[in-house]
């Protein structure tokens, strides 16, 4: 068994119906260490439930394809027809190109100047409109044909995509001078600043140790200068208070705080009391244009 059937987080309200599916959106983000959704409802403008699963650590896509199957054969509902289906992959194999610099006939010659071939694999772009980019990755075929299979009208689009856009569009109009913004992952962070409203420095950091987090954060601090005593430090993602990777940070940045809700959403009773900034990504991915 691949995954973990019983669901790690289960979380709905009374008014979701799984036999109303097409007229839900769903969000999902597979990720090598697990499957996370959240139900939307357009009509009432509010996210209805949540649910999370996890895994044993996949580096086969053709198993995480197999893992799909074992929750769906737990959960057939999700494999229901939805009104919109948006499928978020989470894996590092990816390129951020500016858009005056991107030509569609060389995204792969962009995606092998930092990441190796992979085999079995298409290369898929996202356009950043509100970052002026593009994101550039591998997309496993396998993977592909099975999110195809379970939700013919699903769009599949980049983990790093949604968070970039996200970020840009939430802090529209908001002072972002000296703010950090760092989104955790499974061993691995997605680090970005925002300068006058446009994106100004991304990237993404492997780490196996709190040292090493706290590490490459205040490199790339001060690389960018920013000062760790009035800087602000906004984390998201994979993260707690109280965690080694918070309690070592804390020693050597002083502002430091939690990604809140977005607001341009309701939000059922039953996700009050889950930490918002661990699903900064499913809150958020609906507001973009990706």
């Amino acid at each position: 068994m691949l995954a973990s059937v019983r669901p790690q987080i289960s979380r709905f309200d009374k008014a979701f119906k799984e036999d109303y599916s097409r007229n839900y959106h769903l969000t999902i983000r597979l990720s090598p260490d697990g499957f996370y959704l959240v139900v939307f409802s357009p009509e009432k403008h509010r996210y209805l439930g949540l649910e999370t699963y996890q895994f044993k650590k996949i580096d086969e896509e053709v198993k995480l394809a197999a893992a799909l199957d074992e929750i769906i054969m737990f959960r057939q509902w999700i494999a229901y027809p939805f009104h919109s289906v948006l499928v978020i992959v989470d894996h590092i194999y990816n390129t951020i190109v500016p858009s005056p610099l991107y030509e569609e006939k060389e995204k792969g010659t962009y995606l092998a100047f930092n990441q190796q071939y992979r085999d079995n694999s298409r290369i898929n772009s996202d356009h950043l409109k509100t970052s002026d980019a593009y994101n550039v990755y591998y997309l496993s075929n396998s993977l592909v044909e099975k999110i195809k299979d379970l939700w013919a009208n699903a769009h599949i689009v980049h983990l790093q995509s949604v968070l970039l856009e996200s970020l840009l569009i939430t802090n529209r109009n908001k002072p972002t001078l000296n703010t950090l913004f760092v989104h955790v992952r499974d061993e691995s962070f997605d680090m970005v600043v925002l300068k006058d409203e446009k994106l100004q420095f991304s990237n993404n950091f492997r780490f196996n140790t709190p040292e090493d987090f706290i590490y490459f954060i205040l490199f790339a601090m001060d690389q960018l200068r920013l000062n760790p005593e009035s800087a602000q430090l906004i984390f998201s993602g994979n993260i707690d208070k109280g965690s080694a990777m918070y309690e070592i940070s804390y020693k050597y940045i002083r502002n430091i705080s939690f990604a809140g809700r977005n607001n341009a959403f309701e939000y059922s009773y039953m996700l009050e009391e889950l930490p918002v900034h661990k699903y900064f990504i499913l809150y958020n991915a609906l507001q973009c244009e990706l």
